[in-house]
């Protein structure tokens, strides 16, 4: 299969796609891994696009070249590119744009989406405006279906990560599944409990599990699971920037109900919202109350096939497997291959289609050394290599002792 195979319009929109990333600093750091495998792919495929001998193209080009974020620039260089690669098939600039614009599709996991023009005069809400609007939490007692667990951390102002959760846990509470059949787990790992009374009663379990030190995503996973989450018998980790649709928990308690079913991603690609459209997405889904927001409408980029954000799983199959792998200590990613490899080995994972969308924030300049741990550290770690040698999700195994507490804090390295 080659590029002939694809239809025009098809290719336009990649090729936009394309120069809107070599443009953009927010598509890059959303996965910045992803990006530095494929960024010569998308850069050849921006040199050939201003290579065309059409200074129409080459204008526009340009201008998105200065502003990717141009949602009116980038649908008119696409209109001209599809014509170009319609009426101009056989010229050499024109074919040699089609194949380099096919083996970026086929070996990048980055795809921009332009979206629509935006609202005007959209701002972002504050957590407190959010989650005055949110339906209360049941805090059931008895059984549940399931349980979802969000692992969270902000130690800064008042922000994207701040509100994102706030619409998160509004979403959660905005559920066609019946409220008291599930339980919303929000833990903060942290050295005290920064954000207890804003998010605390709008879910039905929270939990602060000290850690001063880097954050740790693989255990603040397992200690939401083991203190909050159980006995649900489904489980689902979910972080606390995904904002779902109002049939998410259903569907999702549905497909457990298939014989041999132990695990699932809900979503293929998940589209990374730019700051701008997860505003307008918050403003959708919490505050005009819709049940979904509309995706198509929305500008971000695509993570093809991401290994995390959110996985659902029977609670049996998470204890079997021993949970998250504790010794991912510091930075974003690698724990979530680790879990999902070794769910996929003993349980299967199956993989959904649902339209799902995250939340714009601040991004590490380093996806795999968010907290200065060293390049390489992910390059030499055992993958695959856990079980634990304890008990997983131990409140106490970061707590410091009290002669710990009277110490001065260190200084920032």
């Amino acid at each position: 299969m080659s590029w002939r195979h694809q239809d025009a319009a098809t290719l336009a929109d990649a090729a936009v796609s394309s120069v809107a990333l070599v443009a953009d600093p927010f598509a890059q750091s959303a996965a910045p891994g992803f990006w530095v495998w494929s960024r010569d792919a998308h850069r050849a495929v921006t040199d050939a696009v201003l290579a065309l001998p059409d200074d129409s193209i080459r204008t526009l080009a340009e201008t998105v070249g200065k502003d990717p974020a141009d949602i009116t620039a980038c649908r008119r260089l696409t209109a001209l590119l599809d014509d170009r690669l319609t009426r101009a098939a056989g010229e050499p600039g024109t074919e040699r744009l089609a194949a380099l614009v096919w083996e970026a599709e086929t070996r990048s996991r980055l795809r921009m989406q332009t979206g629509t023009e935006r609202p005007a005069g959209l701002g972002t809400p504050a957590a407190e405006e959010i989650l005055r609007t949110s339906r209360p939490p049941a805090k059931p007692k008895g059984p549940v279906d399931a349980a979802l667990v969000i692992p969270f951390r902000e130690r800064g102002e008042e922000g994207d990560r701040t509100r994102n959760l706030a619409a998160v846990l509004h979403a959660l509470n905005d559920q066609s599944h019946p409220r008291d059949r599930y339980r919303v787990v929000v833990v903060e790992a942290d050295s005290r409990p920064r954000w207890e009374s804003v998010y605390a009663p709008w879910c039905d379990t929270y939990l602060f599990a000290e850690n001063d030190g880097p954050f740790n995503y693989s255990w603040t996973i397992n200690a939401g699971v083991v203190h909050g989450a159980r006995p649900a018998e489904l489980i689902c980790v979910l972080e606390a920037d995904i904002l779902v649709d109002r049939g998410f928990v259903e569907r999702a308690v549905e497909r457990f109900r298939v014989p041999g079913t132990q695990a699932h991603w809900p979503f293929e690609d998940m589209l990374y919202l730019d700051a701008a459209s997860s505003h307008q997405a918050v403003t959708e889904r919490c505050l005009e109350g819709r049940s979904a927001v509309d995706r198509d409408a929305l500008r971000g980029v695509f993570l093809r096939r991401t290994p995390g954000a959110c996985v659902w799983l029977r609670e049996s199959l998470f204890s079997r497997i021993g949970g998250y792998d504790e010794r991912f200590t510091a930075g974003w990613g690698g724990a979530d291959n680790d879990f999902t490899w070794r769910a996929d080995l003993h349980g299967g994972l199956d993989r959904y289609r649902d339209r799902m969308v995250h939340l714009h924030h601040p991004r590490a300049t380093d996806w795999y050394d968010a907290e200065g741990a060293g390049a390489g550290a992910y390059e030499t770690f055992p993958w695959c290599t856990w079980p634990p040698d304890s008990e997983i999700g131990d409140l106490a195994k970061f707590a410091q002792s009290p002669s710990q507490h009277s110490q001065p804090p260190q200084q920032p390295r």
